[in-house]
C-alpha cells in the first residue's frame, strides 16, 4: 500500500513537471489533461523530457492531418456507418502481464460499405476516448490489438487509402502514446501476401518481428492471449462482442464535446503582441519589437513542426 502511494505521489511530481514544460511551449493546448499527461509519461517510463517529446510530436501530427485528427465526429454518418460494419472495440482488464486487448473485426462483410479512412478516424477517437477516460486503476503496460481478418476480402484491398494508411502507421509507431507489445492477426486469408504487399512498407522492422499470423480455426493464439478475457464468440468470458461495443459507443457520445473541441487538439498560433498606443507613439520601437516577435514566433513554430518529418 505505501508503495503504490510512493508511486503515485511521484507520478503526480512529474504530471506537475510536464505542466510546467507545456507552459514553456505554447503551441500546445494549455488544456491538455492530467490524465492524458499521465498517460505520455507511463508511456515513457516516468521520463518527463521523453514524454515531452512524444507530446509535441503527437499533437505535431494531429495538426498535419486535422481530416483525420481534428475534423471529427463519432456522431457523423460516415462514423456510424463504419461502426456499423465494423468493431472496434477495447477489451476490458488486463493480462497477467499487465497488457490491454483491443479487438478489431469486420461484422458486415459488404466491401462497398466499408470506409477504409473512416475506420482511422473512428479508431483515433475510440483510443483518445479511453486515454481521457482511464481515471480508475493501473495503466497497461503494454497494447496487444486482435485483427481478425474473417470476412476481409480482395474487394477490401481495394478500398485502401495509401495516404490515410501511411498517417495510421506512422502515428501508432512514432507518436501514440502506447507500447505495443504483440499484434495478433486471426483468421488470415489466402491472399495474406497481398495484404502485406500493401502494408509491410510502412511497418517498421521491430515492430512487424511482433506480429503473429494465425489461420482459421488455429488454437495458436490462445498460447499468448488469456481466452477467458475475449469474447463469448471467440470462446472467451469478457461478455458478449455487441455488450462491448455498446459501452464504447455510449462514451464516444459521452465524450463528443471533448473529442470535437478543436482547442483540445490544435496548435496554438503565435500572436503578434502590439497595441494601438506603441503604434502611435513609439513607432520606430514597436516595429523592431514586432519584427523580433515575428522572428522569435516563426523559429519556434519551426522547430516544433520540424519534430514530424517526411
Amino acid at each position: 500500500m505505501v508503495q503504490i502511494k510512493d508511486t503515485e505521489q511521484l507520478m503526480a511530481q512529474r504530471v506537475a513537471e510536464l505542466q510546467d514544460l507545456i507552459k514553456g511551449h505554447p503551441q500546445l493546448p494549455l488544456n491538455i489533461s492530467s490524465t492524458l499527461l499521465r498517460r505520455f509519461l507511463h508511456t515513457t517510463r516516468g521520463d518527463v523530457a521523453a514524454a515531452q517529446h512524444l507530446l509535441q510530436l503527437n499533437y505535431a501530427m494531429r495538426n498535419k492531418h486535422p481530416q483525420i485528427f481534428i475534423d471529427r465526429d463519432p456522431l457523423d454518418a460516415s462514423s456510424q456507418q463504419l461502426l456499423q460494419v465494423a468493431d472496434l472495440v477495447p477489451l476490458p482488464g488486463l493480462t497477467p502481464d499487465n497488457n490491454k486487448l483491443l479487438f478489431y473485426r469486420l461484422i458486415d462483410h459488404d466491401a462497398d460499405k466499408f470506409n477504409f479512412t473512416a475506420g482511422i478516424k473512428v479508431f483515433f477517437m475510440v483510443a483518445d476516448c479511453r486515454f481521457a477516460t482511464e481515471t480508475d486503476g493501473r495503466l497497461s503496460d503494454g497494447e496487444i490489438p486482435i485483427f481478425d481478418m474473417a470476412g476481409y476480402s480482395l474487394r477490401h484491398i481495394t478500398k485502401t487509402v495509401l495516404s490515410s494508411l501511411r498517417v495510421y502507421m506512422k502515428f501508432v509507431q512514432e507518436a501514440h502514446p502506447v507500447r505495443l507489445k504483440e499484434i495478433h492477426v486471426l483468421n488470415c486469408p489466402s491472399f495474406l501476401d497481398k495484404v502485406l504487399a500493401i502494408v509491410k512498407p510502412f511497418i517498421k522492422s521491430e515492430v512487424f518481428k511482433v506480429i503473429h499470423f494465425h489461420l482459421p480455426g488455429a488454437d495458436t493464439p490462445y498460447k499468448h492471449i488469456p481466452r477467458s478475457m475475449l469474447p463469448e464468440e471467440y470462446g472467451g468470458e469478457a461478455g458478449k462482442m455487441s455488450h462491448l461495443k455498446e459501452k464504447w459507443m455510449q462514451l464516444l457520445q459521452q465524450q463528443r464535446d471533448y473529442l470535437m473541441e478543436p482547442s483540445n487538439w490544435q496548435i496554438n498560433k503565435c500572436k503578434k503582441n502590439s497595441s494601438s498606443s506603441s503604434k502611435s507613439n513609439n513607432n520606430s520601437n514597436s516595429n523592431n519589437n514586432n519584427n523580433n516577435n515575428n522572428d522569435s514566433c516563426n523559429t519556434i513554430t519551426h522547430s516544433f513542426k520540424t519534430l514530424e518529418i517526411d
